[in-house]
């Protein structure tokens, strides 16, 4: 799956730029945030996956769409105070767009978000 393997590609750009911050209590939290927003884009993409319904997928899609965002505004502040450099924060924000014009492709493709992969088609419920 092309989306998920770009999104943890994404996440593990960031581990290494997270590895090279200074140790700086305020690059500390930053990179901390960054981080779990970063691995969050993949998580969710791979939590949705795995769930038995298309909605659920959809809305896994649409947390990862969100931290997705959320890297990107972490990373904008890391450079804006000088942590990293403006092609650091240049080729990361790249790769972002990229991992999300794709989650946005993966999530139209979906459809109706009402529909259900576990659907039983035609079966009658009677109650006594």
């Amino acid at each position: 799956m092309a989306l998920w393997q770009k999104s943890q590609a994404l996440a593990l750009a960031v581990v290494r730029l997270v590895s090279e911050l200074p140790r700086d209590r305020s690059a500390d939290v930053i990179g901390s945030q960054l981080l779990r927003a970063a691995g969050s884009v993949p998580a969710n993409i791979a939590e949705g996956y795995g769930r038995y319904s298309q909605a659920a997928y959809r809305s896994h899609l649409s947390m990862a769409r969100g931290s997705l965002f959320e890297v990107e505004s972490w990373i904008d502040l890391l450079q804006q105070a000088g942590f990293i450099r403006v092609e650091a924060k240049v080729a990361l924000i790249d790769s972002c767009h990229e991992v999300g014009k794709l989650l946005t492709l993966r999530m139209k493709s979906l459809g109706d978000a009402r529909q259900s992969y576990a659907r039983e088609e035609g079966t009658i419920y009677e109650v006594e």
